[in-house]
């Protein structure tokens, strides 16, 4: 059963502290958290926060840099969470420009996911719009050729929005890799700016009934909420909460 998130990076100008708005989540409908980074808790403090609060892990986005250049800090941090998927949240898009770019990607994050997985955690890569530039030859878009290139050695997290503001419908997305999926972006975006890379639900194009369909059908674990562009990120917090569990609750 799908379950609602949010990614905590919507809620980094919150007033308070990191284990403070850990509680302000637990006091909505939300029941899992995905970190981008601890805001400099120790790891210690956060977990304490979780078991206190309820809520779940449910993954991390991590730098590649970070992966690259303290692996072993991270892999200690997140285990001390019972944080059991590390998300890298890109690789960035001029990897995805050109067939040799795909394929170096592919294979350093193939062997990050193996070396992860010898640590006891998942890998998945979370989608930008780049990802989805349409290539001549056998596959539709660069997207369509690194997920070919890692099928097998890693997860896809897949973020509705971007891939709509990429040019591309989401559901046939969700429903093409949907073994591979069990974490799921819900996003909203007006394609053409960046600027409305990131809306509020509803507010955009992304027809998200739909996705929380494709998304149930697929048996993704995990329906997460982000808006990097919120302004307001209390009333975000509050007015995203009731719409996800609505959607939820309705597959």
């Amino acid at each position: 059963m799908v379950r609602p998130a949010i990614q905590l990076y919507t809620l980094r100008e919150l007033d308070g502290t990191l284990t403070e708005t850990l509680r302000r989540v637990a006091d909505t409908a939300y029941e899992g958290v995905e970190f981008a980074g601890l805001a400099g808790n120790s790891a210690a403090s956060v977990a304490d926060t979780l078991s206190e609060t309820g809520l779940e892990a449910v993954g991390a986005h991590v730098p590649l840099d970070a992966l690259r250049d303290d692996y072993e800090s991270v892999v200690d941090a997140y285990g001390e969470l019972g944080c059991e998927r590390i998300v890298v949240p890109t690789y960035g898009d001029a990897a995805f420009a050109s067939e040799t770019g795909v394929d170096e990607a592919a294979a350093e994050l193939s062997a990050l996911a193996a070396r992860l997985t010898d640590d006891g955690f998942e890998t998945h890569y979370h989608n930008h719009a780049y990802e989805f530039a349409e290539r001549d030859g056998e596959f539709d878009t660069a997207y369509d050729a690194f997920a070919a290139d890692t099928d097998g050695r890693l997860d896809l997290e897949f973020d509705v929005g971007l891939a709509r503001h990429g040019g591309v419908d989401p559901t046939t997305y969700l429903d093409r890799y949907a073994d591979r999926i069990s974490l799921v972006h819900l996003t909203d975006t007006v394609p053409g700016d960046d600027e409305s890379l990131h809306v509020e639900l509803g507010e955009g194009v992304v027809d998200v009934d739909a996705c929380a369909r494709a998304a149930a059908d697929a048996d993704v674990s995990w329906l997460i909420h982000e808006n990097g562009l919120t302004t307001d990120p209390a009333t975000t917090l509050t007015e995203s909460a009731a719409r996800v569990r609505e959607l939820v609750g309705a597959v």
